[in-house]
């Protein structure tokens, strides 16, 4: 059984901003070195941000729309902390935790399946079958 170990993605975008000014071509390639654990979801999920990137630098107007959704969804959930026991966890907050993404609208899943998101200085983001949070660092104040 062969394994892919990476993959090469490329986009191009003709456009002419205006009747009388010259075509301008843009093109983008990314190469994507898979994690040596990779699983087909995993894949999935890394063919799935490449192509995100390459449409938002592009300026794709076909690019997929994000869904609204509410971001108190997140921000409010009762997140999970580490495993106690069989099927017990501690008590996460919205700074460190994680839970089942089915434990979340479909909505907040469309969104976060685009990549990380952040929300004032928390990062959320979608890994397999898991949500997580963590606060990012504040800069430093000189």
């Amino acid at each position: 059984m062969s394994k892919i170990v990476e993959f090469t993605m490329g986009k191009g975008r003709t456009v002419r901003p205006s009747e009388g000014e010259e075509w301008v071509r843009k093109h983008l390639e990314l190469t994507i070195r898979l994690p040596e654990q990779c699983t087909d979801e995993g894949f999935r999920e890394a063919l799935t941000r490449a192509e995100y990137m390459i449409d938002n630098w592009l300026g794709e107007p076909e690019a997929p729309q994000v869904p609204q959704f509410n971001s108190e969804e997140l921000m409010k959930h009762e997140w999970k902390g580490k495993k106690t026991g069989e099927g017990q966890y501690a008590k996460g907050s919205v700074a460190w935790g994680w839970d089942f993404q089915d434990k979340f609208p479909p909505e907040v899943i469309k969104v976060l399946e685009k990549g990380p998101l952040m929300i004032d200085n928390y990062e959320f983001s979608l890994v397999g079958t898991i949500v997580q949070t963590k606060e990012k660092d504040k800069k430093k104040k000189k």
